[in-house]
């Protein structure tokens, strides 16, 4: 343990707020999350101006729910759509992602509700790999719009016990791992 013993711990964390990614237009997206996917778009934000440093900048900041916890601790999955105004925007390359390079993973209930997601995603004619069993999970994989690899991920029993099991040796695992690159 690297913290010290003598320091408070931190304020609990209530879980994921929200994930932001650039998007090409705001509502092709708009479009995929909320008519495709059901995910209610709870707020757009037409900004003039960039949040920190206060440079000129015209964006637009969409964000759905996704669902998650309660009111207390909403989940959602927010995009960014900059206006080329003179140049000022930074150019962004939108291109579809290979999962492990950028993947945005959302749980749900359980593998009939997976299959059922699956089944609907493939009668809106998505791309859909899977369902896969990752031993700890099992999930179906689809991409957005603007390239973005998405993931439904569901546990049986089985899979959340040997995910419980493996948590209790994820530093061995990882030390293991690090002790190995080390040698090559």
């Amino acid at each position: 343990m690297t913290a010290s013993s003598k320091q408070a711990p931190p304020p609990p964390v209530t879980g994921a707020h929200h994930a932001a990614f650039r998007c090409r237009e705001a509502e092709e997206t708009r479009a995929f999350y909320e008519d495709t996917l059901g995910f209610p778009m709870v707020q757009a934000l037409d900004i003039d101006e960039h949040p920190t440093t206060g440079e000129s900048l015209h964006f637009m900041h969409i964000f759905f729910d996704i669902g998650g916890h309660g009111d207390k601790a909403p989940n959602y999955l927010a995009f960014f759509e900059v206006a080329v105004e003179g140049g000022m925007a930074s150019t962004f390359e939108f291109k579809r992602q290979w999962g492990m390079d950028l993947h945005f993973a959302m749980g749900v209930a359980d593998l009939g509700a997976l299959e059922t997601w699956r089944q609907r995603l493939l009668q809106r004619g998505l791309d859909v790999e899977g369902p896969i069993d990752h031993g700890i999970f099992t999930s179906i994989y689809f991409h957005d719009p603007n390239g973005y690899r998405l993931e439904f991920a569901a546990q049986n029993q089985a899979q959340a016990d040997l995910f419980q099991k493996d948590c209790k040796q994820s530093h061995a695992i990882l030390k293991n791992w690090s002790d190995r690159l080390m040698l090559v």
